[in-house]
């Protein structure tokens, strides 16, 4: 995606922020009212809402309430031994907002999306810091953030703490289900959360809620890999990240598949099905052979009761050898500017762990000043075990930075 848009997005968010109260300076909302008794005409104004940008990706179409969790709702749902929440202390009862707006699509095309707002519910004029959080593959379209609004959601959770929580649906769930979700394509990837982002604040600011200048990424697995892909895209774009926490994300493509697909043979079992091996190099074009085994392949991968369609170019790349293609979709070799977290578990066998370790080194080799691993030590440090794990390392490093909560 060129640059140029991105530097766009820049403008449009450093506009919107500056309307949501992103100064320091900002006067609140809860002030409007006061007059100083010794000077009537002392009366603060809140800044302008900015008019909202039209058919084009950022664009905010709609907003509405679908979910109010109380502070007891999620104090209950963290108790739950079965709930993947970290433990904290909610502090806010959340509302969450489901919000369309407009994107791209897989094949760059002007489409209609969706996602979560989570707002905690403090005293009117006060600000909080913005984070945006990627979610992790997911099969049914209700588990999308904006249908999952039950108190033990990861971002009920974050926003109970005090964080406005931004979460998009990603293109293929929520308003745009039935579209192909360009799964591991970091262009689209990027996009839904950059245009979610503008559409984001437009919406704040237009309801008079106000943020500080602080912004949050975070995300696991594929929300792994979408969080770099969005920091990579804003950073580019010049605006300004307070810090990152990326957990078990599987960033270099190439190697994620050989290790996944090579090692446990579905390769093979798909090949064998069809009477068929790997070509060397295979053709990625309908119509070609290959494509059938990729078809194969999709089928043993994803849950037969999934309501969602994947786009199988990430495959289609992988046997064709478009090791350049690979390449350009992979996260774990550039230089980052944001204070920047991995955590990943060796005995992960659905993201190999390599991920994180390739990503840091190539990370650290191209001059990325502020970058480590935190290794998840639960027993087995699994895909799932090292869910919770990671929740607690993100706020705590997180909390480190987070002012206004």
């Amino acid at each position: 995606m060129p640059v140029s848009f991105y530097r766009n997005v820049l403008l449009a968010s450093s506009l919107l922020l500056s309307a949501c109260g992103g100064s320091d300076t900002t006067t609140s909302a809860n002030t409007t009212n006061l007059t100083d008794s010794t000077n009537t005409s002392s009366v603060a104004v809140l800044p302008a809402i900015p008019t909202r940008i039209v058919n084009q990706r950022g664009a905010l179409l709609d907003g509405q309430l679908v979910k109010t969790n109380t502070v007891p709702d999620s104090t209950s749902a963290i108790s739950d031994p079965t709930a993947k929440a970290p433990a904290v202390i909610p502090v806010y009862d959340v509302k969450q907002y489901r919000v369309t707006y407009q994107t791209v699509d897989g094949g760059g095309k002007l489409t209609t999306a969706s996602g979560i707002i989570a707002i905690p519910q403090k005293p009117a004029g006060a600000k909080s810091p913005l984070l945006s959080f990627q979610h992790g593959t997911v099969f049914l379209d209700k588990e999308a953030p904006s249908n999952d609004t039950v108190a033990t959601s990861p971002v009920n959770i974050i926003a109970s703490l005090g964080f406005v929580v931004i979460a998009a649906d990603y293109v293929g769930y929520g308003a745009s289900r039935g579209q192909d979700h360009p799964y591991l394509q970091k262009d689209p990837s990027a996009a839904s959360v950059t245009d979610f982002l503008v559409a984001a604040k437009q919406w704040l600011a237009e309801q008079r809620l106000l943020l500080n200048d602080q912004l949050f990424l975070t995300g696991y697995s594929e929300g792994g890999y979408v969080t770099l892909a969005a920091q990579q895209a804003l950073e580019a774009a010049g605006v300004p990240i307070t810090a990152s926490v990326a957990g078990a994300g599987p960033y270099d493509l190439q190697y994620t598949l050989d290790e996944l697909l090579n090692t446990k043979a579905l390769l093979a079992a798909a090949g064998g099905a069809l009477g068929l091996s790997r070509p060397a190099p295979a053709a990625k074009y309908p119509g070609k052979i290959d494509e059938a085994t990729v078809d194969l392949m999709m089928y043993i991968l994803i849950p037969k009761e999934s309501d969602i369609k994947f786009s199988k170019t990430f495959l289609m790349d992988w046997m064709a050898n478009d090791y350049a293609t690979m390449k350009y979709n992979s996260l774990y070799e550039w230089q980052a500017k944001t204070p920047t977290r991995f955590t990943h578990g060796r005995d992960d066998v659905t993201v190999p762990f390599g991920n994180a370790i390739r990503a840091l080194e190539g990370m650290r080799t191209k001059g990325t000043p502020d970058l480590d691993l935190a290794e998840c030590v639960a027993a087995p440090s699994d895909h799932t075990n090292c869910i919770k794990p990671y929740a607690q390392t993100m706020l705590q490093y997180f909390a480190g930075f987070a002012r206004d909560l």
